[in-house]
């Protein structure tokens, strides 16, 4: 195969594979924004002045740490019904839901850790150490966006997924290589940029906190 032949191929299934990639993002995003407040939640109960309290948030977020998130969309996918009624509403639970849901308990013991040292940097008036979490968290939510690809174990049409659905209709080995390589383009030309502009807050956020360990001293 030629390499305007595969050009060719990429170009014509790049629509398909770019509905794909927004199934990525959408997992991603729902992860991040039910694991969020569910790890402020844990932080919180790991400073409760309650010793019960405490034990529980730390219980819950060595259980979040502990579960592979691979094995977690598995579980999920099975266990949890695709729908369920509460009431007269019917409720659906579709399979990129449930890798959300997966991804999310990770992302609840990360946050519980991180958040718990940027609580306390907070409350002493740390400001610029409190808002280091915030790169933390944007470096840990690309984790998640290159974890998202695993949704495809239990049918999720996100990029990884369809570019198998790419190989099979072209029905050519030469193409598997470069089609994975395509896919594997988008997360870059995504993440890298992002990376690249959380370590420069990150890097002036260190530099500020820096600035005023003087001011502070004084």
């Amino acid at each position: 195969m030629t390499a305007a032949e595969i050009i060719a191929i990429l170009w014509a299934w790049t629509p398909f594979l770019a509905v794909g990639f927004v199934w990525n993002i959408l997992i991603s995003f729902a992860a991040m924004a039910i694991g969020t407040p569910v790890g402020l939640l844990l932080a919180e109960a790991r400073l409760s002045p309650r010793a019960p309290v405490r034990r529980i948030g730390n219980f819950l977020t060595a259980a979040a740490r502990a579960f592979p998130t691979f094995v977690l969309i598995f579980y999920l996918a099975y266990v949890l019904p695709t729908e369920f009624a509460v009431g007269p509403v019917t409720v659906s639970l579709p399979a990129w839901l449930k890798a959300s849901l997966a991804l999310s308990v990770a992302v609840a013991g990360f946050v519980s850790d991180n958040g718990l040292s940027a609580i306390q940097h907070w409350r002493r008036g740390e400001r610029h150490e409190a808002l280091l979490f915030l790169p933390a968290w944007s470096m840990y939510f690309l984790i998640i966006f290159m974890a998202s690809s695993t949704a495809s174990v239990i049918g999720v049409p996100e990029i990884v997924q369809r570019a198998n659905t790419v190989i099979a209709a072209v029905g050519s080995s030469d193409i598997m290589l470069w089609v994975y390589l395509y896919a594997m383009a988008w997360f870059f030309v995504v993440s890298w940029p992002v990376a690249q502009a959380v370590a420069l807050v990150r890097r002036r956020l260190v530099a500020e906190a820096r600035a005023d360990e003087p001011s502070a001293a004084v």
